[in-house]
């Protein structure tokens, strides 16, 4: 059996099915368009994971991230300012000016993150032109996914809150990945996000399912959002598969990803006692990525890796990126380092 380290989750491989034959008790009627007491149910378990007043399921993140951020914005303050590596900008089309009419602004980066400096020039930007502009929401991403998860870091990332806070501009959470963010703060995913307005969270990333997104804020400020969801082609005839999987898991997401940063604590003090590939955090502020640097060349390493059922990630120049995640806590770290110590080619000579 394949161990995945290329991905955060267990959506490379089969394992819904399974899950959601042991989680078909919990389901008495499929919904229709969303509207059932199982939906209820899990968004109701959502919401309080994510410690907000209400949680709305939607098929993408995508379309989480615009109707949170059109939300925010409202009718007169259309601009948002984001991180230039962030997934908004960069992944998904320029879909907030084409779908939403709101105006993405790159900030000023400091590595992963960027300041309260960063947020006063743009808020004093959008007011220097002769038809005046507001920023009405700021977009945090994090951990940046573009950068190898590196996360924002958390000096910046509380200037940054206070100087939104101070300036009135609403503040959403892309937190596609949110439980390694909170994770790595020592948080729960509460707690973590307890200072923004509205959060978004992959499911399909998280829990490894084929599809499913959740975003969460206040009941008044997403009021009717069921009918932006369905006005701009989100509304799924049955989304009870994802409902009852998460309802069955949701408990486990948080120790999961816990175990998943001590599994990689674990695995880099093996590795770093053995003579074999060298084990680097990735980024400045670093989660659950590691950079592997055989001895051998790389391309031969990852092709020997993936024949032996060890399946990686990307290379960059003469690394390996591999990423600790809950589909590996079955498997003893110590084990893995000695295998990719094996599979060196310096010691199949």
């Amino acid at each position: 059996m394949a161990i995945h380290l290329e991905v955060d989750g267990a959506y490379a491989d089969m394992s819904f099915a399974p899950r959601l034959s042991a989680a078909l008790d919990r389901v008495a009627a499929p919904d229709s368009y969303g509207e059932g007491p199982l939906i209820r149910e899990c968004e109701a378990a959502l919401a309080k994971l994510l410690g907000k007043e209400r949680a709305v399921l939607f098929p993408t993140g995508t379309l989480a991230n615009m109707i949170g951020l059109d939300r925010l914005c409202g009718a007169r303050a259309r601009r948002v300012l984001m991180h230039p590596d962030s997934h908004v900008m960069n992944d998904t089309g320029d879909s907030l000016a084409s779908v939403m009419g709101l105006t993405a602004i790159a900030s000023k980066s400091q590595g992963s993150g960027f300041s309260g400096d960063a947020v006063r020039a743009a808020a004093a930007s959008a007011k220097t032109g002769k038809v005046a502009q507001s920023l009405g929401a700021i977009c945090i991403e994090t951990p940046v996914r573009r950068r190898r998860n590196e996360a924002f870091p958390a000096d910046l990332l509380a200037d940054t809150i206070a100087t939104a806070r101070q300036l009135k501009i609403g503040l959403h959470l892309d937190g596609a990945r949110l439980p390694i963010a909170a994770a790595v703060a020592g948080k729960t995913m509460a707690e973590f996000s307890a200072d923004y307005d509205t959060v978004y969270m992959s499911l399909w990333k998280m829990f490894g399912l084929p599809f499913g997104a959740v975003l969460a804020g206040p009941v008044g400020l997403l009021d009717g959002i069921e009918h932006d969801r369905r006005r701009l082609g989100g509304a799924l005839p049955q989304l009870w598969p994802i409902a009852a999987v998460v309802l069955a898991e949701i408990g486990r997401l948080e120790p999961d990803w816990r175990r998943s940063l001590e599994w990689r604590d674990l695995f880099m003090r093996g590795i770093s006692s053995a003579d074999g590939p060298e084990a680097i955090p990735a980024g400045d502020f670093p989660t659950n990525c590691i950079w592997l640097q055989p001895k051998s060349d790389v391309t031969t390493f990852k092709a020997r890796c993936q024949e032996a059922g060890l399946i990686l990630g990307d290379i960059n120049g003469e690394r390996v990126l591999i990423r600790a995640n809950p589909t590996l806590l079955g498997t003893l770290p110590e084990e893995v380092a000695r295998r990719f110590v094996e599979l060196d080619s310096s010691r199949m000579l």
